[in-house]
């Protein structure tokens, strides 16, 4: 049939991958979507950027079987492009091959029934993630992480809550995997603690972050948990282009890249990162064909950046910080109110070990720092006054509760630079539809330009 002949069909949605609901119509024709997606590769199937990828994309599943990744369209593109009337047809499934969300709608439905478009997904941040806030942001369609805990064995038991929890919370998911993730800190991390919970709880993803040794260290730990539990996806968090190469050619790529931005809350790059308004569409078009989705991760706080990590390549979106500011965060309110509090991330937060060393944690990799709300520890130190003093202020303040944050306060808060957007504390579900319904509607009144 000439390209002029087929059915003029609307765009798959960025909305809608977890329905396979259309919206966002174009003048073009576009081919049956089965054109864009084939059978799983093999081991030596894939060579993508002049790079042979010795590694299958996912082991063949009924998933897999049912809505496999989207493979790389460059033959498909290429037998187009003899029709001199498909110019637009042709631009636009280019287009489509940029957009992720669209790309990999099928594969993250399947992979993640109970959510729904788009992927707004909740971070693992340390302590403050706990079974509830995971639990309450799958519930609401987005994919929910528990953090590290206190200790690796708090791990197992911050699952064994979270399974009460789903088991009265109406999420609908085959088994037998749970419908939140688990995150893990590599550098001080214990592997086999780790492990030993993964294989009893089959958590559906386990996030991966702040390796010592670079992908060295990820390889062992991806090794061990797909051995625990095959069924759970490895998330990789990286921070610049060389992490995502390393992770993509390794033996044992990750199924998701979360792809960091510099303005993100927590611990990421101490020197070299940047905003993932530009590093993850570099990223997208280094590992193009590899069959990894990205999730954007920094700064994101409502629709307006899900719109905006949507627009350059991002499956979906990770927010952190906003969380923070949720009933359901496992954090201290002196802490939360300081969130809602701060304004002008640029000028408020700064990266610094200074809180870490403060609070009696040493030895984090060199390559990695947390963003924190400044405070007068930080004064302090900005304007020279000993370690032990700022150290001995620091306590006092400590023990007298919510108020040694703030301003005037002297511990740790950690918090992404988009803490101006952030200014009331709300329930997680609320959040994850919020920012839903609100990308929804920036999306609808922008594709009339």
């Amino acid at each position: 049939m000439a390209l002029s002949k087929l059915p003029r069909r609307h765009w798959p949605s960025v909305l809608h991958f977890g329905r396979c609901q259309r919206a966002l119509q174009t003048d073009a024709p576009i081919a049956e979507s089965t054109r864009l997606f084939g059978p799983t590769r093999t081991k030596r199937d894939r060579n993508w950027n002049g790079l042979s990828h010795p590694h299958p994309i996912q082991s063949t599943t009924y998933r897999d079987q049912l809505c496999p990744r989207p493979i790389h369209t460059k033959a498909v593109l290429t037998s187009l492009a003899s029709n001199n009337d498909n110019n637009t047809h042709t631009r636009d499934m280019a287009m489509e091959e940029k957009l992720q969300s669209v790309g990999f709608r099928e594969w993250l439905a399947a992979a993640y029934p109970w959510t729904r478009a788009p992927l707004i997904v909740g971070a693992p941040m340390r302590v403050m993630s706990g079974p509830e806030l995971a639990v309450a942001v799958s519930r609401a369609g987005g994919f929910g992480f528990i953090g590290p805990g206190e200790k690796p064995e708090s791990t197992a038991a911050d699952l064994e809550t979270a399974k009460g929890l789903i088991a009265d919370s109406g999420i609908e998911y085959p088994g037998p995997v749970l419908p939140i993730g688990v995150g893990f800190q590599i550098w001080n991390g214990n592997v086999d603690v780790s492990a030993s919970a993964v294989l009893e709880y089959r958590p559906a993803a386990a996030w991966l972050f702040a390796p010592r040794h670079g992908q060295t260290d990820v390889d062992v730990w991806t090794k061990r948990l797909r051995e625990a539990s095959p069924e759970t996806k490895i998330w990789l968090q990286i921070g610049t282009l060389q992490e995502a190469l390393d992770a993509a050619r390794s033996a044992s790529p990750p199924d998701v890249l979360v792809v960091q931005g510099a303005e993100a809350g927590g611990h990421g790059r101490a020197s070299d990162g940047i905003g993932f308004i530009t590093l993850l569409p570099e990223i997208a078009d280094a590992t193009r064909g590899s069959g990894i989705p990205l999730i954007a991760a920094g700064g994101v706080a409502d629709g307006r950046g899900v719109v905006a990590a949507l627009g350059v390549g991002a499956a979906g979106v990770s927010m952190g910080t906003r969380f923070l500011a949720s009933q359901e965060a496992r954090i201290k309110k002196g802490y939360q109110d300081e969130v809602v509090r701060a304004m002008d991330g640029g000028a408020s937060t700064a990266r610094t070990h200074l809180y870490n060393h403060l609070r009696g944690t040493f030895g984090w990799p060199e390559q990695f720092s947390p963003r924190t709300i400044v405070n007068r520890s930080w004064e302090e130190q900005q304007a020279g006054t000993a370690f032990e003093d700022i150290k001995k202020r620091h306590d006092e303040a400590v023990s007298k509760g919510d108020a040694a944050w703030g301003p005037q306060g002297w511990t740790a808060t950690y918090a992404g630079a988009n803490v101006g957007l952030i200014r009331n504390v709300a329930r997680a579900g609320e959040i994850v539809e919020g920012a839903r319904d609100e990308a929804a509607k920036i999306i609808e009144a922008l594709s009339g330009l």
